[in-house]
C-alpha cells in the first residue's frame, strides 16, 4: 500500500486536475519502491517559471529532484522521469546488495574453502615529516593547542621516535618502542 501523496503549493493553488496528474503520474514511479515512509511534491510558480520539487523517503534514502519548465504539467513529467531514474537505481543497488553476500558465499563453496577472506584495507600516505625532538611535557602541551588526535615526535631524553595521543576521557597516552 502507497503512502498517500504530500502536495504543498506555493504561489498557487493546487486544483483537483493538478492533484491527480501528480498522483497519477508519481504513483506510477512509487510502484518501483517499497517501504516508501513519506513523498512530499512542492509546486511553485515564480514569474513565468513552474517549479516543481519531488522528494521520497524510501528504505533510508532520500531520492529528491527539482525540475523547472514553462509549463507546469512539463515540470511534473520532467521531475517524475528523473525520480523513477532514481529509483530505479535505488532498486538495483538494492538488489546488488542483497545478493552480494550469497554470491560471495556461493564461490566460496565452489572453491572449497570453509570461510571467506575478509576485504583487504586500503592504505593512503597523506603526508610525510621528520619528527621534532621534545620532552613529553613539551609534546603534551603542543597536543593541546592544536585539534590533532595525535603527535609523532623524537623523545629528546631518550631520542626514540614516540607517539603521544589523545584518549577519550581526555588523558593522554604515550607509546614508545623498548629502550
Amino acid at each position: 500500500m502507497l503512502n498517500p501523496i504530500a502536495i504543498t503549493g506555493r504561489h498557487v493553488e493546487i486544483t483537483e486536475a493538478l492533484r491527480d496528474h501528480v498522483n497519477e503520474k508519481l504513483g506510477h514511479a512509487c510502484k518501483l519502491l517499497d517501504k516508501i515512509s513519506s513523498t512530499h511534491v512542492t509546486i511553485s510558480v515564480e514569474k513565468n517559471r513552474h517549479i516543481v520539487e519531488v522528494v521520497i523517503q524510501s528504505h533510508g534514502a532520500t531520492l529528491h529532484t527539482k525540475e523547472e519548465t514553462h509549463d507546469m504539467y512539463s515540470s511534473i513529467d520532467q521531475a517524475v522521469d528523473k525520480i523513477e531514474t532514481q529509483a530505479k537505481r535505488l532498486k538495483e543497488k538494492l538488489k546488488d546488495r542483497k545478493h552480494a553476500p550469497e554470491a560471495a558465499g556461493m564461490s566460496a563453496a565452489a572453491e572449497g574453502e570453509d570461510e571467506v577472506s575478509p576485504p583487504r584495507a586500503q592504505v593512503f600516505v597523506a603526508e610525510t615529516f621528520a619528527p621534532k625532538p621534545l620532552s613529553v611535557t613539551e609534546a603534551v602541551e603542543t597536543l593541546q593547542g592544536v585539534p590533532d588526535l595525535f603527535l609523532v615526535f623524537h623523545n629528546a631524553k631518550n631520542g626514540l621516535v614516540n607517539v603521544l595521543y589523545k584518549r577519550g576521557d581526555g588523558s593522554f597516552g604515550l607509546v614508545q618502542p623498548p629502550a
